[in-house]
């Protein structure tokens, strides 16, 4: 039976802040809209929600993202935040900029007590987080990362190997909850668990709009396993303020999913 390990106080909970909601951000935040909706009924106060992201509305995120046709062009975190906001009446804003590291936690609202739940694709904007969170004295940090579908060099000669790997490519992933309380480590962070998730890689600043057009696809299943095992994470969380899983992994196309428990982990640091 899975201990829970106890990290806030839900209904002190001031501000919640997702970074990136495109493929499992977007899914993130539709589940999270329907569970804080659902407190707001038991609690005399909801969390602020940040909705964090630079990127704008292309047509080709209508086949996989929570975007329509009069979006395109458009801020995704504003066209997100205020639609959901509406739909919810809860406090949803966003933040419509990338992540650099002249951001500054005081510009995200981002403080003590906050949860900050990640859904971004590379690995600088991953060590920008981790730095300025780790300032804090008490966060919770929850990253999802999962693999893109390997495209070959030349799409138009392939072959049945490499039209295997193709197929057999984008279904992995994994989700990984850190937590800092009274200023130590009680879980250790994403960036501490698997350092290269943040190898240095271009920001999305960086990226030109011609390589970000040939980058590589995400599956669509991978992306809503990927919300499913945030949304679990959340779900104890805002309820009663507990961990259960310190980091989880999974591959989409087979259903699959491993947890490894939090007071496991919370004992190999001695806390």
């Amino acid at each position: 039976m899975l201990k829970p390990v106890r990290v806030i106080d839900p209904h002190r909970l001031q501000s919640i802040a997702l970074v990136g909601v495109g493929g499992t951000g977007g899914y993130v935040l539709q589940q999270l809209a329907r569970l804080l909706y659902g407190l707001k009924e038991q609690r005399t106060s909801t969390p602020d929600v940040l909705l964090i992201d630079g990127d704008t509305v292309e047509e080709k995120n209508l086949l996989r993202q929570y975007f329509l046709p009069q979006d395109i062009g458009k801020n995704k975190a504003s066209v997100l935040a205020e639609r959901y906001a509406r739909a919810y009446g809860l406090p949803i804003s966003a933040y419509p900029h990338y992540l650099t590291r002249e951001t500054s936690l005081d510009d995200l609202a981002i403080q003590n007590g906050s949860v900050v739940v990640a859904c971004v694709d590379n690995g600088s904007t991953r060590r920008i987080l981790h730095e300025k969170l780790s300032q804090l004295n008490h966060i919770v940090s929850i990253d999802s990362g999962n693999s893109a579908v390997t495209l070959p060099e030349h799409p138009e000669h392939l072959d049945r190997y490499q039209l295997a790997h193709l197929k057999n490519s984008g279904w992995e992933g994994q989700v990984v909850v850190g937590v800092r309380s009274q200023g130590q480590t009680v879980l250790p962070f994403p960036g501490e668990v698997f350092p290269d998730l943040m190898e240095e890689d271009q920001l999305p600043t960086e990226v030109s709009c011609g390589e970000v057009s040939v980058s590589n696809p995400q599956r669509l299943m991978t992306n809503l396993m990927a919300a499913t095992t945030v949304m679990m994470i959340l779900h104890t969380l805002l309820a009663d303020g507990t961990i259960l899983h310190h980091r989880t992994f999974f591959e989409a196309r087979r259903g699959w999913m491993r947890s490894d428990a939090a007071v496991e982990q919370m004992l190999e640091v001695s806390v």
